[in-house]
């Protein structure tokens, strides 16, 4: 049964068709081929930029990338991604089917590459602004393992060298006796534990406890009278002390070294953090507009948008 639509009704249909192919909707090929493009002309103009020498640090490389993050790295490698997002995003438009839609697969062909970059950052490579997110995952660790190195060494040095200022007073107080003499080696270990008890790390140098054991240990095992015993255990105390300041002062120096460091570090990563930001916007805008300019194009060249 064919249905007759009186003038009147024709003319809303009609309506209703002219104003929905202004509306916008999604050409999942057109988006998806506008971030392929973005993709390879980003990895494009990143290997030109390697062969111009313009490539000024490598965050994809880089153990370290915060820390050879300059300004004119970032814009270079922006500016890339600026013209890849640009080139994805007016290929995008062009086939969107309307001048709205144009805008909206802009963004889209934006938002894909986005996704992309995040999973690519998160297992080490990048693209698109990945090398930024990929700098920005390890601040914190390399941070970290910059102040965690020079207290870790200078904490390794002053146990090494109090167990060789302890060793040394061993060996002068048992310097007189034969080697290898059974009455050599009871006399070692019990000056040793003595001494050692006295100048472990943590101990109290000036422990009267202590400091008898070994005056006692070495009357009685290393041939010294009292006053001799007294006044060596008064003068390896003397020398430990002076140790433990020298020892003190490197530690010193050490942690301010590694918080220089560090807030070197920190300093670079606010930078890629806040060029991060401004790529990322910046790359919104390029997309959609490159989205618009599109659609645009399409309708200059055939009266409408197909």
């Amino acid at each position: 049964m064919k249905t007759e639509f009186s003038a009147p009704a024709h003319a809303v249909i009609h309506d209703f068709r002219s104003h929905a192919d202004r509306f916008p909707f999604l050409n999942w090929s057109a988006i998806i081929a506008g971030t392929v493009l973005a993709m390879a002309v980003h990895f494009f103009l990143g290997a030109l930029g390697v062969g111009a020498s313009l490539a000024i640090f490598s965050p994809l490389t880089d153990a370290h990338p915060g820390e050879n993050f300059s300004l004119g790295a970032a814009v270079v490698w922006s500016l890339c991604a600026l013209v890849a997002l640009g080139c994805g995003g007016v290929l995008a438009g062009r086939y969107s089917h309307s001048l709205h839609g144009g805008f909206v697969h802009g963004i889209l062909v934006w938002s894909i590459t986005l996704v992309i970059a995040l999973t690519f950052a998160s297992i080490g490579t990048g693209t698109i602004l990945g090398g930024a997110l990929k700098i920005l995952g390890q601040g914190a660790a390399v941070t970290g393992q910059a102040a965690a190195a020079g207290v870790g060494q200078a904490a390794t040095d002053a146990a090494k060298r109090t167990e060789t200022q302890t060793g040394s007073f061993i060996d002068e107080a048992l310097q007189s006796m034969p080697a290898g003499s059974p009455q050599a080696t009871r006399a070692k270990r019990e000056v040793g534990f003595a001494v050692t008890r006295l100048f472990a790390p943590g101990n109290d140098v000036n422990s009267p406890e202590n400091r008898r054991a070994v005056v006692k240990a070495l009357t009685d095992h290393a041939g010294m009278n009292e006053a001799d015993a007294t006044k060596t255990v008064d003068g390896w105390a003397t020398s430990y002390r002076n140790l433990q300041s020298e020892l003190a002062a490197i530690k010193a120096r050490a942690d301010e070294q590694a918080r220089i460091a560090a807030d070197e570090i920190s300093g670079h990563l606010s930078a890629a953090a806040l060029w991060a930001f401004v790529g990322l916007l910046l790359g919104l805008l390029v997309s959609a507009v490159g989205g618009t300019l599109g659609a645009r194009s399409a309708v200059r060249h055939h009266g409408t948008v197909h």
